[in-house]
């Protein structure tokens, strides 16, 4: 929708200074208590998120109203029937263009300037450029997508609204459960009861609020949407019906031999450059199919030579390892038979030394059942003098005995000694 580029044109069009001043209003009324209903209070002014919520639905409901006032005041214009005048029998020059800008400049000065005088005086500025008219259905389809692009563009605000109510609503669900959960106090049910009340109030009112006002801000812009739509596609109308076909074309200025002539010109330059581009395509092909043979070739070479030398390489590296293990064999070997050389000699020795070990070994047992048959004799003498003692008890030569005793002992224990 095109608009007044002036300051006062901006600020009278500009939808958060109307809805700040219809929330400043509403906001006043109600701590003035001019509004007084306790629903629309706990909805939209006991927290400062319904506060944000509020004044954002203003903002956008403001936009839409201005917006709906705007295409409605261009329907009105609409009605005022033809700008450019009534149509001739003849067939309107390109020369006389000028004529009809000064008809829309007329126009503009008492009514101002609507979609249908904006997209004529564009349209014939430009025939008025080129000097001709035969551009001219295009450049009518192109003006009529630009007015629709642009009317969607100026719904950007409107649509910022919509997408941020919920998310300041679902904002306030959050602040209200953590205001709930936070001042939870198991130890005092009661206290802490009014506040998770309190804080789930929070949590639904901002809830409810934002959906509600969403959903009443996304029916008005619904409703404004489609009425700007009908006013856009009556543009398209009466501006194809007022210019389309009005002025001549410039086919129909020169002679028919020039345009065909020209035409001619035309088809053969086309057929230079298609057989040009073909040619061009052919030597391309050419030059990659040989470019890919040679590259082929290339390949294949240089496949073949790294082979011989991988080849060579493995093999050198085979001898080298082989004399490596050779010469490694060779000293192992050698150092096997010294190893082995030592070992039988001190098996010898061990061998030696294990035979005189046998024969101490021998002698050793051979005196020990020597003592162990002179113990077995010591054994039966014990006895037998226990019996003599006995004997000597009770004849009464007792101290005679223990002297022949005594004797006797010394004489075994000597030999004994000597036995060993």
């Amino acid at each position: 929708m095109k608009r007044s580029g002036s300051l006062i044109g901006r600020v009278v069009h500009s939808p958060i200074l109307w809805g700040g001043i219809v929330s400043f209003c509403f906001y006043t009324a109600i701590h003035n208590g001019i509004i007084n209903n306790q629903l629309i209070i706990r909805y939209c002014a006991s927290h400062p998120i319904e506060y944000y919520t509020v004044i954002m639905f203003f903002a956008g409901l403001s936009a839409m109203i201005i917006k709906f006032i705007t295409v409605q005041i261009e329907k009105t214009k609409l009605r005022h029937g033809v700008l450019l005048g009534q149509r001739e029998m003849r067939k309107s020059r390109i020369d006389e263009v000028g004529n009809f800008i000064a008809q829309l400049d007329s126009y503009e000065k008492i009514y101002g300037r609507t979609i249908r005088s904006c997209r004529l005086r564009q349209i014939l500025e430009l025939i008025n450029r080129d000097g001709t008219a035969n551009e001219l259905d295009d450049e009518l389809r192109y003006l009529a997508d630009e007015d629709v692009n642009e009317a969607d563009s100026s719904y950007g605000l409107v649509r910022l609204f919509l997408w941020a109510i919920p998310m300041v609503g679902f904002l306030g669900t959050v602040v209200g459960i953590t205001i709930a959960l936070g001042n939870l106090d198991l130890n005092a049910i009661q206290e802490s009861s009014k506040i998770l009340s309190a804080g789930l109030a929070i949590a639904f009112d901002t809830t409810a609020l934002a959906i509600a006002l969403d959903l009443v801000l996304y029916f008005v812009q619904f409703l404004v949407y489609r009425s700007e739509s009908n006013l856009l596609r009556d543009v398209d109308k009466a501006v194809n019906d007022e210019i389309r076909g009005r002025f001549e074309l410039h086919a129909e200025v020169g002679g028919d031999g020039q345009i065909v002539a020209f035409r001619r010109i035309l088809e053969t330059l086309l057929e230079s450059i298609e057989q040009l581009t073909l040619r061009q395509t052919k030597i391309w092909e050419q030059s990659m199919a040989t470019a890919n043979q040679r590259f082929n070739q290339l390949t294949e070479q240089n496949a073949e030579v790294l082979k011989r030398s991988l080849a060579d390489a493995l093999a050198e590296n085979i001898r080298m390892h082989a004399d490596r293990l050779a010469e490694s064999g060779a000293e192992v070997l050698n150092a096997s038979k010294d190893s082995a050389q030592t070992i039988v000699k001190s098996i010898q020795q061990n061998i030696a030394a294990l035979t005189l070990l046998q024969s101490s070994i021998t002698k050793q047992t051979d005196a020990i059942q020597n003592v162990i048959g002179i113990s077995n004799q010591l054994i039966k003498l014990e006895e037998r003098l226990k019996e003599n003692l006995a004997a000597i008890a009770q004849t009464g030569n007792f101290e005679e005995t223990v002297n022949s005793l005594t004797a006797a002992i010394h004489l075994l224990s000597s030999r004994q000694l000597r036995v060993v």
